[in-house]
């Protein structure tokens, strides 16, 4: 233990005085700043005109003189591996940095400009490293490089959706409608010209509203000429199903209508020619009707009043051939009765065969007429030498035939029909905001479109790494946007409100 404390203590003395002697010997260190880079940019468009070069300054420090310093630029991979940021794309310009001789002087910062060339980088994000070498020391400064596609293709790409769903839209909203339209025409007409039994009064209404549809097209508009050709299609298939009771309707009005020219060749009896008038009216008005059961009706009313008059036509020759029973030796009641039976044939035409209570009020009177003459003729036969019971028979054969008339020739009863009801409904159209379809384009294309740019574009500083990918979501946007403008155009234009009324 006497010999140990010595020694030990001349050690630890030998020691602090080598200290004294000799520098400290620390190994040199370099820093940079900033520790790792970051650039974000766009592809170049124009080589020429619109290809700027990013620069960048790394500051580097070191605590101690450093000769021979080096700064290497590596290949920065992108993330799927399949591009690269070029080396030469880094351009490192020591020459025009503040390292004389590529010597670091001890804690003096040195600037050294970084520029980065986008000519011929492919978008996406690439990462990497850049080495600052020394012969005693080496750093690495992460480097991440994010590349975009230029903004004026993307820019193009995003009105092309915005204009490819203005005009899906504007066919939607109005070339469909001219185009459903103008097929409904052309099949409507070659409908009707494949039905050669077409009924006129059913032709000339179905060609007025096609002249109406034509007319709303040329001045587009639309829910005019659809309502329009909606009723022709209506016209046309009232015609089509209830065809033959149409057809069976025709033929008994053609048969009113030659009865009345054979009664009234000359047209000089007013009471048929009201019933021809009639008769024209009904078929102007055939189309219109809701069913052939209503024309029916018509042509069965004009039946009945022709009806009546030719029984009181009928009851008329009967007065007349009363008359001829007068004995000829009575010749001023002949010539009276004669005239009583040219009175009541003459009112008997200008009845109105409307008015069935003036037919009645005839009929009543040629019967108490008949009385009066049937009197006079047994007055005038009992003073004459005629035969009594061939007069008498005549008589009564007569009387009977004038107080039961019967017509010799029959009319031909109307048909009755039962056609089928066809259930139209009339379309409401709305009144058309004309500001606010307008206004709609420009949220459409400005604010719509500006949020799908901004979103899918300018906060993505790898647009165009995925290629087509990128492209299809701003033309999907861009359709879309149109879509959602028409959308919310729909709902206010259906909205109740007080500057959206139905009419």
């Amino acid at each position: 233990m006497k010999y140990r404390q010595p020694f030990i203590t001349g050690l630890l003395i030998s020691a602090f005085s080598l200290l004294l002697v000799s520098p400290v010997q620390a190994e040199p260190k370099i820093t940079a700043t900033p520790q790792n880079l970051t650039v974000a940019e766009k592809r170049c468009f124009f080589k020429q005109l619109d290809c700027t070069k990013v620069k960048r300054n790394l500051l580097l420090r070191s605590s101690q003189e450093i000769n021979n310093i080096k700064v290497v630029s590596l290949d920065l991979n992108r993330t799927d591996g399949a591009k690269v940021f070029p080396a030469n794309s880094l351009k490192i310009n020591l020459s025009n940095s503040t390292i004389p001789g590529n010597k670091l002087q001890a804690n003096q910062p040195v600037s050294i400009p970084l520029e980065f060339d986008f000519q011929q980088v492919s978008s996406g994000e690439f990462s990497g490293v850049l080495l600052i070498i020394s012969p005693d020391s080496e750093i690495t400064i992460p480097i991440t490089v994010k590349v975009k596609d230029h903004w004026l293709i993307p820019l193009l790409v995003l009105l092309l959706g915005v204009g490819l769903g203005i005009t899906v839209s504007t066919y939607r909203t109005e070339g469909i409608n001219r185009d459903e339209v103008l097929v409904q025409v052309a099949r409507l007409r070659n409908k009707m010209r494949a039905d050669d039994k077409l009924d006129n009064a059913f032709q000339n209404k179905i060609e007025a509203y096609l002249i109406e549809v034509e007319t709303a097209l040329e001045n587009k508009r639309w829910q005019i000429s659809q309502d329009a050709v909606a009723k022709a299609q209506t016209i046309w298939d009232k015609w089509r199903k209830d065809k033959q009771d149409w057809l069976d309707l025709l033929s008994a009005e053609s048969n009113l209508r030659q009865r009345l020219q054979e009664e009234n060749p000359s047209s000089k009896i007013p009471y048929l020619e009201e019933l021809g008038w009639e008769i024209e009216k009904i078929q102007r008005e055939r189309a219109n009707q809701e069913n052939p059961q209503q024309v029916s009706q018509s042509l069965q009313n004009v039946r009945k009043q022709l009806n009546n008059y030719l029984l009181g036509k009928t009851q008329s020759e009967e007065f007349n051939e009363l008359v001829n029973k007068i004995p000829t030796s009575a010749s001023t009641k002949e010539e009276k009765w004669k005239l009583e039976a040219a009175s009541l044939q003459k009112e008997l035409r200008n009845l109105s065969p409307s008015n069935s209570d003036s037919f009645k009020e005839w009929q009543t009177n040629i019967k108490t007429k008949i009385n009066d003459l049937i009197t006079d003729i047994q007055q005038e036969s009992t003073d004459s030498s005629t035969n009594q019971e061939n007069i008498q028979e005549d008589i009564s054969v007569i009387s009977r035939n004038i107080n039961n008339p019967s017509i010799p020739k029959p009319l031909q009863p109307v048909p009755n029909t039962h056609p089928l009801e066809i259930d139209s409904s009339e379309k409401i159209s709305r009144y058309r905001l004309r500001f606010f379809n307008v206004f709609s384009y420009l949220i459409a294309i400005f604010l719509l479109g500006g949020a799908g740019f901004t979103q899918l574009y300018a906060v993505n500083n790898t647009f165009g790494a995925n290629g087509l990918t990128d492209y299809f979501a701003l033309l999907a946007w861009g359709f879309g946007a149109e879509a959602t403008r028409e959308s919310v155009t729909k709902v206010l234009q259906e909205w109740k409100s007080p500057g959206v009324r139905k009419i």
